[in-house]
């Protein structure tokens, strides 16, 4: 049940932020007339090739995370009402007959404590996973494009520095791993 719910709210936040993606994106604005521009004007900024995507994504790690960081507060109130239930059935005798539905409750309690254990496990990993997905997404996605040759200064695009990721996985006996990194 709690997975259940872990999920339905990754669904309404995923819902939530592909609606705001779409309000986002803004028309393309007019270039001037060609009039307008002075001969000696400099070119217009490069557009950015980013998309809302890599947002997006974060977005629904971060919802991910604060998802598992719930369920995970509801297995630790589970477990509290498991150590009273077990107080309560120690202090009794053996032959008390509440000594089932104590334990039968205790047994309950430990179980959802563990199912919500094992689901904000999961849930939080993902959410992590899709946090740093996110950044190397942003990152590989890069900036602005650069135009092969500048008339201002002479500059050609192999003289500009550009960000470069790199990603290395690393396998060896007993380890399992990679490298990420950036040359510029």
């Amino acid at each position: 049940m709690i997975l259940r719910r872990a999920i339905g709210s990754t669904i309404l936040v995923l819902t939530c932020f592909a609606g705001t993606a779409h309000a986002e994106e803004a028309p393309a604005a007019t270039e001037p007339a060609a009039s307008a521009v002075a001969p000696s004007a400099q070119p217009p900024p490069a557009e950015s090739h980013r998309t809302a995507w890599p947002w997006i994504v974060m977005g629904t790690g971060i919802a991910l995370v604060v998802t598992a960081a719930v369920v995970e507060v509801h297995a630790v109130k589970e477990d509290d009402r498991r150590e009273a239930d077990e107080v309560k059935l120690f202090s009794l005798p053996q032959g008390d007959p509440q000594r089932k539905e104590l334990q039968a409750s205790a047994q309950s309690h430990d179980d959802s404590a563990t199912n919500g254990r094992t689901a904000a496990l999961i849930v939080g990993t993902v959410g992590f996973l899709a946090m740093a997905g996110a950044v190397v997404w942003w990152f590989v996605e890069g900036g602005s494009s650069a135009p092969a040759a500048s008339a201002s200064n002479g500059t050609t695009k192999a003289q500009t520095k550009a960000l470069k990721p790199s990603f290395v996985p690393s396998l060896a006996p007993g380890y399992a791993g990679a490298t990420l990194g950036a040359t510029f």
